[in-house]
């Protein structure tokens, strides 16, 4: 989906921003982030979709670049799931920001990033689990 150039960008947007969770990009490499990171929506969502959500939200794509390694470090608890999608709508509505106040973009970005935001944590559920048991940190929550 992204090419090594395009990841080194979104990195550096996350950076730039001071994006909420950004450290955990430092501990994977640009290749790394390639496989993992897929864009605004989920992976089994037709890559023509995600793309077509990438260029209508170019602003909202950091916040996906994390959210996208928050869920490939997913230990399947309710908590981190929440807060996985809590922190894409903040850091969303960071991105939004780069859009001056009088911008009809800026309340676009704002409405998508708590939209999807919204529709991950009703629906993301099961990626969430399949994160944590691709990755082998499934908790019970029983601990």
């Amino acid at each position: 989906m992204y090419t090594l150039e395009e990841i080194a960008a979104l990195r550096q947007k996350c950076e730039t921003l001071h994006l909420e969770g950004r450290e955990i990009l430092d501990n994977y490499s640009d290749a790394e982030l390639q496989k993992i990171c897929n864009g605004i929506g989920p992976r089994g969502v037709p890559l023509f979709l995600r793309k077509a959500l990438n260029r209508l939200h170019p602003a909202l794509e950091p916040a996906a670049l994390i959210h996208d390694v928050d869920f490939e470090e997913s230990d399947g608890t309710e908590e981190n799931f929440i807060r996985a999608n809590d922190r894409f709508f903040t850091n969303g509505s960071l991105g939004a920001l780069n859009y001056a106040w009088y911008d009809p973009r800026r309340y676009a970005a704002l409405f998508q990033a708590y939209r999807l935001s919204m529709l991950c944590r009703h629906f993301g559920i099961f990626c969430w689990h399949l994160g944590a048991l691709r990755n082998g940190t499934v908790n019970s929550g029983k601990e």
